[in-house]
């Protein structure tokens, strides 16, 4: 168990320095020969020997850890095998575009998310097939990862190709919101009459 070097804490110092020198001569060379070559120390002083019994656990510690890193990292463990492998995805973009054109509840939900009636949703569908096949010359992509991103991608381009025409309601201003006057009354009792 010969080891070339070992963790000496400054914890381990700021103890030992403030041991008498005569104590200080013991425990050095205890620690020392007990970390470098595992030799327990013998004939310490009762003070030394204290020191020394506090101090060994942190050498066991540090000693243990060394040798578990000599033999190398943990394990890998077997990966396991996926039962069913998912078949990849093979549609083009004019089956992507023709199923989201038959999904009646996403065209509702596009509709009345983009607030555009179902011929412009048409439309929008058609020209997003147009953006797709330019994506495909372009970047020789012949179909989106899934159907999912598929209809993401029609809804970041509809946001950002439609940005314009997007419309939203204005917030009211504090001034517009109606108050009525002092000396209308809610039919109910008014306290400064009384």
């Amino acid at each position: 168990m010969d080891r070339e070097s070992f963790i000496f804490y400054r914890s381990f110092y700021e103890a030992i320095k403030c041991m008498p020198t005569d104590v200080q001569a013991e425990i050095y060379p205890a620690i020392c020969e007990y970390a470098l070559f595992g030799k327990l120390p013998k004939n310490l002083s009762e003070v030394a020997k204290g020191m020394f019994t506090l101090i060994k656990p942190n050498i066991d510690v540090n000693t243990a850890r060394f040798e578990n890193g000599k033999k190398g990292g943990r394990k890998s463990r077997a990966k396991k095998q996926t039962a069913t492998a998912e078949p990849a995805y093979t549609l083009t973009y004019e089956q992507e575009v023709e199923q989201m054109r038959s999904d009646e509840k996403w065209r509702k939900t596009i509709c009345e998310d983009f607030n555009i009636t179902a011929e412009e949703y048409e439309k929008r569908l058609s020209r997003f097939l147009d953006r797709c096949n330019e994506d495909k010359t372009r970047k020789g992509k012949e179909h989106h990862d899934s159907f999912v991103d598929c209809q993401s991608h029609l809804r970041y381009w509809m946001s950002k190709a439609y940005a314009h025409q997007q419309t939203s309601t204005p917030a009211p201003e504090d001034d517009a919101v109606p108050f009525p006057d002092r000396g209308d009354s809610f039919g109910g009792v008014d306290y400064d009459e009384q």
